[in-house]
């Protein structure tokens, strides 16, 4: 396959490569160019700006979440566009325990991709060189094409910068002047979602005019087209019927199983190759709103309630009785309902928000969370289930990824031991009992990419069947 790509990646976190690619992503665009956006690592909110200016969903690229599956999701993803890759934290930055793994390195040797090296020169001059000298001869395997300049004080310290670099022979397809550079908007989870923010043209507009003025775009896009053949086959996207229920194993109503999924401002996390390796697999995927339904939807098999900024929203997502009456009466029915981090709070008795107000919840889970001033939880784990459910059987092992600002508390009569969801690993080591699960109901922290693990879609599938073939 012959995939235009390149990864735009730091030296360090911080250093404009999401404002930088996704203005390059933009403008890319503009130029009509088919372009389409990725994010390495297991971030949400990125992806949603790269979705603003591109028109099409943004990817996640992450050697965790979807382990041998990630090369295959970029063949699908990435046929017939141009790829541009925004990488995660610095170049080498890795997975806790695995020096390099699943690094925006790892990732661009994986995908065969050139990388951009974006460089924070505020306060360097000839150190640039010995800089950019290490981190492409620290693994020659990794195709460093050229380098962006950001923050840059004066056109005289620009010039020292391209007359050190030259000694290298790498290019420099910009340098951008440090009253030039943009920057997004940010808050307790990183930035803010482009979902709650109507940009401004003129955002859009001055970001266009700083990527068109100091970057060498032609000089980009010849690398782009440089990037050698892509070799991974590309997996048929869709299955149908029939094929379904030769895959499944199991007899398969004539209509297919439908899964609610909660999608407004306050639950918007969702990775996009996970929605479409449910519809895969036979789900037709049913949006609904906690905010602004008052009921759910009729003839749901189950539901999926992901993370988002709950605590934005606690007062209407509170004083939605109608809406919690539906969800509590679909839960009696014993179908499956599947909730992380955000989703996860929402099932619980109440949320505490930050200022120490509470506000009651969905109540389908005995414990209450708080919103708390410090991280409470960040990082790649691995969960293994505690019991038998729905997603899978006991000892089934997840690949997930976990950050939040809030804690739970379960009521006394609540047996951890007996209710916990997962053991939670880090690196290898226990870290606690995390989440809950009692008969239809999975929910923990946990965040998942359902493209790196198709078997519990495939089990829940099948739990769907049988649970109708008793009915």
């Amino acid at each position: 396959m012959n995939i235009p790509r390149v990864v735009i990646a730091g030296t360090h976190s911080g250093v404009g490569k999401t404002t930088l690619a996704t203005g390059i992503m933009s403008v890319l665009t503009q130029r009509r160019r088919p372009i389409q956006g990725y994010k390495i690592g297991p971030d949400y909110i990125d992806p949603s700006f790269h979705a603003l200016a591109t028109g099409r969903p943004s990817r996640n690229l992450d050697r965790w979440l979807l382990g041998e599956h990630l090369a295959s999701v970029f063949a699908r993803t990435a046929s017939d566009q141009w790829a541009v890759i925004e990488g995660v934290m610095g170049l080498f930055d890795g997975i806790s325990g695995t020096p390099g793994v699943g690094s925006t390195a790892d990732i661009a040797k994986q995908l065969k991709a050139p990388v951009i090296l974006v460089v924070d020169a505020i306060n360097m001059s000839r150190s640039v060189a010995a800089l950019v000298h290490g981190f492409c001869t620290f693994d020659p395997e990794v195709k460093i094409q050229g380098v962006i300049l950001n923050r840059v004080k004066s056109k005289a310290q620009e010039t020292l910068l391209r007359e050190a670099l030259a000694e290298l022979e790498i290019p420099v397809l910009g340098a951008i002047p440090k009253e030039e550079s943009l920057k997004l908007p940010e808050r307790h989870l990183g930035l803010v979602p482009s979902q709650e923010r109507k940009f401004q043209d003129s955002f859009w507009k001055d970001l266009s005019q700083v990527i068109t003025t100091y970057i060498d775009l032609e000089k980009l896009e010849q690398i782009m087209l440089k990037a050698e053949d892509f070799t991974e086959p590309v997996p048929e996207l869709l299955i149908d019927l029939a094929a379904a229920k030769q895959y499944l194993g199991a007899e398969i109503k004539s209509s297919r199983p439908r899964l609610g999924i909660a999608r407004d401002e306050a639950f918007t996390f969702y990775y996009e190759d996970a929605l479409e390796q449910i519809e895969e697999l036979g789900f037709i995927l049913v949006p609904f709103s906690p905010l602004h339904d008052s009921v759910l939807p009729e003839d749901l098999d189950g539901i999926f309630l992901g993370g988002g900024f709950p605590e934005l929203h606690l007062e209407e997502l509170s004083q939605n009785h109608s809406f919690l009456h539906s969800l509590a009466k679909f839960s009696q029915t014993g179908k499956g309902i599947y909730a992380e981090c955000g989703g996860y709070m929402y099932l619980g008795q109440a949320i505490t928000d930050f200022e120490g107000r509470r506000f009651t919840m969905a109540s389908l889970i005995p414990m209450e969370a708080e919103m708390m001033p410090r991280l409470q939880g960040m990082g790649y784990r691995a969960g293994v289930m505690t019991c038998d459910n729905f997603l899978g059987p006991k000892g089934t092992t997840l690949h997930g990824h976990e950050f939040h600002y809030s804690r739970v508390q379960f009521k006394e009569m609540v047996e951890e031991e007996e209710h916990s969801a997962l053991q939670l690993f880090k690196a290898g080591q226990f870290v606690r009992l995390e989440g809950y699960t009692c008969k239809n109901i999975f929910g923990s922290y946990l965040h998942l990419n359902f493209a790196g693990h198709p078997e519990l879609l495939k089990h829940w599938t099948n739990w769907i069947l049988e649970k109708g073939d008793e009915q």
